[in-house]
């Protein structure tokens, strides 16, 4: 979605995000898809089974230290030096709405829901999902789940950030 609502002169240098895996691949396909390059900032730990997909779309990839800070940083000089375009994986109102087709899809197999668990992550695929599932189920309940090993947005909650 979000590169569809590009022109073709932001497209022209490419494409560039930073994600450990699901938007990294989902990105380097629909470049690949537009004809533009793709790549991709991946934390050095990222599992090989996703380096492997991202790679095996034709997406570049450059490592970097498991951090948020070291994925900015790295991607905003690679972005400077390129000109690519910088597809944000979740703070992106055309990369949630795009995430809310998966919602979408959900509806059009089951049908109604009474709730949906969506994972948190960086929170895009959860919006996507929430705009989607109560703009045609208001009465459904969404729900955030994260792993306790990665509880990042929990433990934001109950410290009240």
């Amino acid at each position: 979605n979000a590169l569809l609502s590009a022109t073709a002169e932001e497209l022209r240098n490419g494409v560039a995000t930073h994600s450990s895996g699901n938007h990294a691949q989902a990105l380097a396909l629909a470049a690949k898809m537009l004809g533009t390059k793709a790549t991709i900032i991946m934390p050095n730990n990222s599992p090989s089974v996703k380096k492997n997909a991202v790679a095996g779309y034709g997406a570049d990839i450059i490592l970097c230290e498991p951090t948020l800070e070291s994925r900015e940083s790295t991607l905003r000089e690679f972005v400077n030096q390129s000109g690519a375009l910088f597809v944000h994986p979740y703070d992106n109102f055309n990369i949630i709405c795009g995430q809310g087709t998966a919602a979408l899809e959900l509806i059009d197999e089951v049908g109604t829901l009474d709730a949906v668990i969506a994972p948190v992550g960086g929170g895009g695929l959860l919006s996507g999902t929430s705009i989607a599932v109560k703009s045609l189920m208001p009465k459904a309940k969404v729900y955030g789940a994260e792993p306790s090993g990665a509880d990042d947005a929990a433990r934001s909650m109950r410290e009240g950030a």
